[in-house]
């Protein structure tokens, strides 16, 4: 019978967080299968400002950073 493999998924908020929890699994025998990516960095947001001018701004969330892993299978 086939095992059914989960994928592991990192998130943390900073990326020398991130980065350190993937060299842990690799450790204990994980590959990437995703590499390590801000999910969305940067979002651009209207604002109205007076007189009926709009403007894009751009606004940073302190997005996460994720990455996928999983199990080596010998």
């Amino acid at each position: 019978m086939a095992k059914k493999i989960q994928p592991v998924i990192i998130r943390r908020k900073r990326e020398y967080e991130a980065e350190q929890a993937i060299n842990d699994l690799e450790a204990r025998g994980f590959e990437v299968i995703s590499p390590l990516k801000q999910q969305n960095p940067q979002s651009e947001v209207l604002h109205n400002l007076s007189f009926e001018q709009r403007r894009f701004k751009v606004e940073d969330f302190s997005s996460p950073w994720i990455a996928k892993l999983r199990r080596i299978e010998e």
